[in-house]
């Protein structure tokens, strides 16, 4: 039964990795500052007011990555978190073992830990989760993966 539950929670995890905010959009902006539900219960408020660009518009994706930088570390690119997330999801699929599954549930923290940026990509409308899939598949099998 844990390793049902355990699985469960991997597969639900590399979904919401993958498909980032395939749900509504959660992000709210007012004048200087922003928030974005990570979807892990936590909201990241950011100050835009440091990221005004030469034509007085804020570039909130460069607001976000270096709030996200500064609370959680440096973020790796997005294929390097594709590719670790799915293979951990293979690991947790594989395995049957607890203690190899309690391994893998800490490395799936730690790549989350470095995969922030990732979750906070837009993906609302069709189009752009057509290019998210593109972009997964392409990341896969540059890799060698898929």
């Amino acid at each position: 039964m844990r390793t049902l539950v355990v699985l469960s929670i991997g597969s639900l995890f590399f979904a919401v990795s993958s498909c980032c905010g395939c749900g509504g959009n959660d992000e709210t902006h007012d004048h200087d500052s922003s928030h974005v539900d990570t979807g892990h219960n936590e909201i990241i408020y950011v100050d835009t007011t440091k990221f005004i660009d030469t034509g007085g518009y804020v570039n909130d994706t460069l607001a976000m990555a270096n709030d996200i930088e500064a609370k959680y570390g440096v973020q790796w690119d997005f294929c390097d978190c594709v590719v670790k997330n799915d293979s951990i999801e293979k690991a947790l699929m594989a395995t049957e073992d607890e203690k190899q599954i309690d391994l893998i549930l800490v490395r799936m923290d730690e790549v989350d830990q470095r995969c922030k940026t990732m979750l906070n990509q837009p993906n609302t409308t069709p189009e752009q989760r057509d290019r998210h899939a593109r972009k997964v598949r392409k990341c896969l099998k540059e890799a060698g993966v898929k």
